[in-house]
């Protein structure tokens, strides 16, 4: 599949991965709520996304770690709040954060970021809030 096939934006209001054959929110947390979110906070945003049938549905929740990265591709540009270009797909909402919040967390209690700048993953404080965002994912049923 070609990458320009992959990520399509549907009647619902939702971005599907053709691919992985998931649905994503087109925004992250911050383009909706206009600023940064720690975990705790990127998981809450996940819970009002579930209140309010977001695209008509009740179950989304934050990527894995291998969610969030499928969704960096080296090909794909789309610019960021500061105008840098993260590599996902152009069909989702510009001006997003730098780094995806994940649902995983290791001994230490930290929680897995994901840099759509670099495509990288790695643990940080759960606390952390600059140029951090959640954004839904969920399962095509």
């Amino acid at each position: 599949m070609k990458p320009d096939e992959r990520f399509k934006d549907n009647s619902t209001g939702l971005i599907s991965d053709e691919l992985t054959k998931k649905f994503w929110l087109p925004k992250d947390s911050r383009g909706d709520l206009g600023k940064w979110a720690n975990w705790e906070e990127a998981r809450g945003y996940m819970t009002t996304m579930c209140h309010v049938y977001a695209g008509g549905f009740s179950d989304w929740r934050l990527p894995t770690k291998e969610e969030a990265l499928s969704l960096f591709v080296p090909e794909f540009t789309c610019l960021d709040h500061e105008g840098e270009v993260l590599h996902i797909a152009p069909v989702f909402v510009a001006k997003g954060g730098q780094y995806l919040w994940t649902s995983e967390v290791n001994e230490e209690g930290q929680a897995l970021r994901v840099d759509l700048r670099q495509g990288k993953a790695e643990f940080v404080d759960k606390q952390t809030r600059d140029f951090h965002v959640g954004r839904g994912i969920r399962d095509i049923t």
